[in-house]
């Protein structure tokens, strides 16, 4: 479903690579809503959808650090196969604030909070290409079973019972992302 609003339940592969993380955040989200009907507490549901920003992991794995580590380093990006599926970006300080409008609201249901600005992963390589300032080689991989073709959130609801949307763009958020990883680097060779 596309894009991904709350009610939609899923469809992945229970026993694939990908199984512990996707069946992981559903057990969590049964599991807190079991309790809350147990002890007949409040709980708040946040669906996360790809965050990024100063601070992660530089060698994590994920899309955002891999091209920000490998063109600061002169290396080929690393795109799986064909490069036209799809990502949504946010930024570490909208989700923040998302986080904080949740907990602090009286919404108990789920609530996806992304950005809805959908990129292709070459759209993105050339992204961090241009604010990096480099013009790095694309390498193209097979791509890993059950990777996810298109991932962008419906926010309706955030917007809705938050009042909740992001407001950091791609562009300052790599170049804020890009600076702190220039700077690690920097400590590193020191």
């Amino acid at each position: 479903m596309h894009p991904q609003p709350e009610e939609y339940w899923g469809n992945v592969n229970p026993i694939g690579p990908r199984a512990c993380y996707d069946e992981g955040k559903r057990v969590a989200e049964t599991m807190m809503y079991a309790y809350a009907n147990q002890e007949n507490v409040d709980v708040r549901v946040a669906r996360i959808f790809n965050t990024y920003g100063p601070r992660m992991h530089m060698y994590d794995g994920r899309v955002v650090s891999n091209f920000v580590i490998q063109s600061l380093l002169g290396k080929k990006l690393t795109i799986y196969a064909p490069g036209n599926q799809t990502r949504s970006f946010m930024y570490i300080s909208d989700l923040v604030e998302g986080l904080i409008l949740l907990m602090n609201g009286n919404y108990s249901l789920p609530v996806n909070l992304g950005n809805t600005q959908e990129y292709t992963m070459l759209e993105f390589a050339h992204i961090v290409q241009t604010v990096v300032g480099s013009n790095n080689e694309i390498k193209i991989e097979p791509t890993p079973k059950d990777d996810p073709r298109r991932r962008r959130p419906d926010i309706s609801k955030a917007k809705k019972y938050l009042g909740w949307k992001p407001v950091v763009s791609l562009e300052e958020g790599i170049q804020r992302t890009v600076q702190y990883f220039r700077n690690e680097l920097g400590k590193k060779t020191q």
